[in-house]
């Protein structure tokens, strides 16, 4: 144990030095929210026109090409390039591609504030991958917490069995379930990228991700119509003419992908990673104002219940993580 003497500051700048890159990461933080916490809602009008497979290749072809810098700046650092390339193809095809293609045929089936509530609750399977796959320890008020989320989350996915269109809703158990299949492909991939990621830049990672991204949706795409390039081509004419199409591409490639991705690995460099992990849950002020406001959708009971129960769970399971890290200090 550090004694109180030692562990004070010796001067004021030095506790100004201390204090200030953790007030910068929970502004880095606030604006991650910010920018992911409107994501579906402003996607959810343009899946009227288009496929989530186009979409998430306009998101990515204008990301990548305003990543070219990220690349450029890191190539020089990177050793074994062609192997670590590999690495980053393997393991983004698992958490862009295929995590993407199910949220978003997810988000084309229900409503946009339910994809957004149940994406909310992705740190409680990241954490349970940990439990599973990287042995981490739980103590008994951590299980009571992630159970009573979980509980709150089962609510979310099977809220259409009982919820029906006398809300003016569009729930769907097999789009909830298409999230909820984000979730998990979500949490493997956090756990294969703290194993493979850890000695590489990330924002390298994440403009070699974009690319992957584009090439893979563009190969999407074209197999969603029969490899015919002619309605491939007339597709996207039509997608470009539509004000909400283009909303939706350049908010995510900018906000979703450039600012948003930037902003959460910034924000992680100043803090505890279960600490950040709590920002993903301010989102909900966000996407339930915006969903209820822009899109006119509704909040029901149900939604309100289960989301209570989630953001309890993680309250308690949260408190009990901090206190064990400061017992540690």
């Amino acid at each position: 144990m550090v004694s109180r003497s030692s562990a004070r500051p010796k001067n004021r700048s030095q506790a100004q030095t201390r204090i200030q890159p953790r007030w910068v990461s929970y502004g880095f933080l606030l604006v991650n929210a910010i920018c992911w916490g409107a994501a579906l809602i402003v996607v959810k009008p343009a899946l009227e026109y288009t496929t989530p497979f186009r979409f998430l290749l306009y998101r990515y072809a204008i990301a990548s090409l305003l990543s070219v810098g990220f690349i450029w700046h890191y190539w020089h650092q990177i050793k074994h390039k062609i192997q670590t390339l590999q690495t980053i193809t393997q393991l983004e095809l698992i958490g862009l591609t295929l995590t993407l293609a199910l949220l978003y045929t997810g988000l084309n089936q229900t409503s946009a504030i339910e994809a957004s509530l149940i994406t909310t609750t992705t740190p409680i399977f990241i954490t349970l991958g940990g439990i599973w796959f990287l042995r981490e320890k739980q103590e008994r008020h951590e299980w009571w917490g992630l159970g009573l989320a979980l509980l709150g989350t089962l609510g979310l996915i099977l809220m259409p069995l009982w919820q029906r269109s006398g809300l003016n809703q569009n729930f769907s158990l097999a789009g909830n379930l298409f999230v909820i299949g984000q979730n998990l492909t979500t949490a493997a991939y956090f756990v294969l990228a703290k194993k493979y990621y850890r000695h590489w830049p990330k924002l390298f990672v994440a403009g070699i991700s974009f690319w992957i991204g584009c090439l893979s949706f563009l190969v999407l795409s074209l197999a969603e119509i029969n490899w015919q390039p002619g309605l491939f081509w007339q597709a996207i004419w039509q997608d470009w003419h539509q004000p909400a199409v283009i909303l939706a591409s350049l908010y995510m490639a900018i906000f979703g992908s450039i600012i948003g991705l930037t902003a959460y690995i910034k924000g992680q460099n100043g803090i505890e990673a279960s600490e950040a992990s709590v920002f993903w849950y301010l989102e909900p002020l966000v996407y339930l104002p915006l969903g209820v406001l822009w899109l006119g959708e509704k909040i029901n009971l149900s939604q309100m219940i289960s989301l209570g129960l989630i953001v309890l769970g993680v309250i308690l399971a949260e408190t009990r993580r901090r206190q064990k890290s400061q017992r540690k200090k």
